[in-house]
């Protein structure tokens, strides 16, 4: 979640990421994305809160609740969406698991191709929340679209960036909130090696969870296939040898850490 959708747009293509153009939501937000090889990183702001839907029981607000976080933590990541192929079973299963879930929602938009024509691009969506991660988002995003949505152009980038391989989340109840997520994700948890803490597999990544004062996910990991052109572009990063670490303040509020593909 980002104040300014274009300089945040600007500060990510400076690092070697390309950005599709912006896009509007018809609920009020509005979106850049960082396409990678099967997942993506959303750039998000407030385009226009006369479109938020009105408040109602059962139904999650996507707008209100990055408007809330912004408000309450500042930039940075605000919620974890996760891929589905059928959004109403996913759906189904958390309601049978007891899990706190909120009315589906169907939407669709304009997409600007790299060509510069419009196409729609449409989506189902289900939303889950859990008191031990509380202020982040979680749900679900089945693709009806998926040839519209995902452009090789787009996932080229100058920085060589290849996909998501890992995403820190800290909350101070670790223990509270596993079930929640073995449940969203669809795994069991594991040892995380190192870390005071668990990993989540996802599809594409895995999920560190550690203990931290509040619900937040600080830290994003992304594998590149040539980590010299990640230094050519971001001489002054730290490099520790191993990765090139890209602090917060650059990036709207998430510490990137980019390490060679294995």
């Amino acid at each position: 979640m980002t104040r300014d959708l274009e300089q945040a747009r600007a500060g990510w293509e400076a690092l070697g990421f390309t950005t599709t153009p912006r896009a509007i939501h018809p609920f009020g937000t509005a979106n850049s994305l960082v396409q990678l090889q099967g997942n993506f990183i959303e750039l998000l702001e407030i385009d226009d809160p006369s479109n938020f839907p009105p408040p109602a029981d059962g139904f999650f607000s996507f707008a209100t609740h990055n408007q809330t976080f912004l408000a309450a933590h500042g930039e940075g990541a605000s919620m974890l969406v996760l891929t589905s192929d059928d959004r109403d079973a996913d759906l189904a299963g958390w309601r049978a698991a007891g899990l706190r879930t909120y009315e589906p929602v169907d939407f669709e938009r304009q997409a600007t191709l790299p060509d510069g024509s419009a196409a729609r691009v449409a989506f189902s969506l289900a939303f889950a929340g859990d008191p031990a991660l509380s202020g982040l988002g979680f749900f679900v995003c089945q693709q009806h679209t998926p040839e519209t949505f995902w452009k090789p152009d787009y996932q080229r980038h100058a920085n060589t960036a290849h996909r998501i391989t890992g995403i820190t989340l800290v909350t101070p109840a670790p223990e509270a909130a596993r079930r929640f997520l073995e449940t969203v994700s669809g795994g069991p948890a594991g040892p995380a090696g190192s870390d005071d803490g668990y990993r989540v597999a996802l599809a594409h990544d895995r999920l560190t969870v550690v203990p931290g004062s509040r619900s937040a996910m600080p830290r994003m990991e992304i594998a590149v296939r040539d980590l010299d052109a990640v230094r050519s572009l971001i001489p002054d990063a730290q490099d520790d040898g191993v990765a090139v670490i890209v602090p917060s303040t650059i990036t709207h509020g998430v510490t990137l850490r980019l390490t060679a593909v294995t």
